[in-house]
Parts: structure tokens; sequence; C-alpha cells
């Protein structure tokens, strides 16, 4: 972590509004992408950011020098925009524990290449729940027992919902 930031974690500890300010500068696009890839949509995404530098700045004290400053503030907006998608009541296919992936849910489209530009605009068009589970996944990096956790379904029910995204996904590619 640079210097800048340490100060400015120092600082806004002992409540500086100008210090605040300027971290707000510096992180709130990243943060901003990170909730509009979960929410999927921008009036949202911008309330989802703005909640979570409340919650940062208000639990800047539970930070723990020497723990990634970018990652806990991350976590933090991941964890709002879950939240705001969460009130729109999600419909979730839920699954058993014996559920057996069929071959059709199963990954057949590996060598497939697409623009960035693809991808991104097909995820938009995602259902919520697919959308969540796709940008936890690929974009946040969280892994499937993860996920399980942090949307209270269980593990199979990921899997199921992340192959069905993607078959999703390559079905909007294959349209356009």
């Amino acid at each position: 972590m640079d210097e800048t930031t340490i100060h400015l974690i120092a600082d806004c500890r002992r409540g500086k509004r100008a210090a605040q300010l300027e971290l707000y500068q510096k992180y709130a696009q990243r943060l901003y992408i990170t909730c509009l890839r979960i929410t999927g949509n921008s009036v949202e995404a911008e309330e989802a950011m703005q909640d979570s530098f409340l919650k940062i700045f208000t639990r800047i004290d539970q930070y723990k020098d020497g723990q990634c400053f970018e990652a806990w503030i991350h976590r933090i907006a991941v964890h709002t925009a879950i939240d705001y998608v969460r009130k729109q009541k999600i419909e979730w296919d839920e699954l058993h524990e014996n559920y057996a992936v069929t071959e059709a849910e199963t990954d057949t489209e590996d060598e497939i290449a697409y623009s960035v530009t693809q991808v991104k605009e097909a995820v938009k068009k995602l259902p919520d729940g697919y959308r969540i589970i796709i940008s936890l996944y690929l974009f946040e990096g969280y892994d499937m027992e993860e996920i399980s956790s942090i949307l209270k379904i269980q593990q199979v029910t990921v899997r199921s919902q992340y192959l069905r995204a993607k078959r999703k996904i390559l079905d909007i590619i294959s349209k356009n």
C-alpha cells in the first residue's frame, strides 16, 4: 500500500473530511463498477457505492493495518450491492444436494472466444440471480462456496445457476 493511502486512512480515523473526500475520489470509480456489475442498474449501483463509503468511513477503525485496504473496501462494496439486490426478492431455482448436473449444463463452449464488449452486454441482459453469480465468480473472484455463503443458498444451486448463466450468455451473444 502506498504512503498516501496510509496517511489518508490515518486522517479518516481522525475524522478529517478532506481525507475522506480524497479517499472517495481515489476509489469511487472502482467501487461503482463493482456495484454496477452486481446490481445491473446504474442508480442502485450509485446508491450502493455511496452506502459502501458510509460504511467504510464509519467502520474505518475496524480496518486492520497491514491488511489489504483495497480488498477490505471492495468486500464492503460487494456485500452492500448484494444487499440492494436482495431487497428485490430474487427468484432462485433451489436445488437439492443430490441434484445431478446434466450434460447440457456442463462446459461445452470452452474454445469459443468473444469480445469483452459482447460478454459485458450479455451479462447486463441476464436475470438478477444469474448476473450476481456470474459477477461474483468471474469478476470478483469468489469461489462457489463463498458465493453460497454470501447469498445464503446451497452450493449446488450456485453451480447450477452459474452454468445456466454461462449458457444464457452464449445464447444472447449468438442471437446478436
